[in-house]
């Protein structure tokens, strides 16, 4: 009786060990990750659940012709890439532009 007592318990502490290194190894790869964040995202992208996964590897990833034009920049003859065309540089035009003027309906003088 005593030696069945013995194995049940030999038999639960080796279940028990075995449990703890399986969880372990999903937090080492989680917590010891010295790389890029990109290096990361590699390691645990097969453990995030089935439809993210199935969705972050399905995206698209292309480099447009326009990119592809040598000493050009993509926001001057890029095709598809010139999100700023309208100020003639890559730069976006200024969203709050300074102005001093005097509009109507504050009734100043022409010449301001």
């Amino acid at each position: 009786m005593k030696s069945l007592h013995f194995f049940f318990l030999l038999f639960f502490f080796t279940l028990s060990c075995f449990s703890q290194t399986g969880s372990s190894t999903v937090n080492d790869v989680l917590m010891h990750c010295n790389g890029s964040i990109r290096e990361c995202n590699e390691a645990n992208e097969m453990l995030m659940e089935s439809e993210i996964s199935r969705r972050f590897l399905e995206q698209k990833r292309y480099i447009s012709p326009g990119a592809l034009k040598r000493d050009q920049p993509v926001c001057r003859g890029g095709a598809g890439g010139e999100a700023y065309s309208k100020s003639g540089g890559c730069l976006p035009e200024p969203s709050n532009p300074y102005n001093r003027g005097c509009s109507k309906y504050y009734r100043c003088r022409s010449d301001s």
